[in-house]
């Protein structure tokens, strides 16, 4: 909690420092919701954009008008999973 609440005024890498240039990762798939306000279209956007430096593959894809549920496991889940494995 204290590295993420001080990481503004301790310079250098820390335990939440994020590479993404990482040229080992896996490639990515970001999956996102028109309406999602627990991770908001543009932060999915944002966190894609970044990722994208790298060597390996990003993607980011955002479906309309479901809620955060839904697209992990309410109604019309089987969209997104079969996207996902495409």
């Amino acid at each position: 909690m204290w590295v993420g609440a001080t990481a503004n005024f301790t310079p250098g890498h820390r335990e939440n420092y994020v590479d993404f240039k990482n040229e080992d990762r896996a490639p990515l798939l970001f999956i996102g919701d028109s309406e999602d306000n627990i991770m908001p279209p543009a932060v999915n956007r944002s966190n894609a954009k970044h990722y994208r430096h790298a060597k390996s593959p990003t993607d980011y894809k955002e479906f309309e008008c479901r809620s955060h549920y839904s697209v992990i496991g309410g109604e019309g889940w089987e969209e997104v999973a079969d996207y996902a494995l495409d």
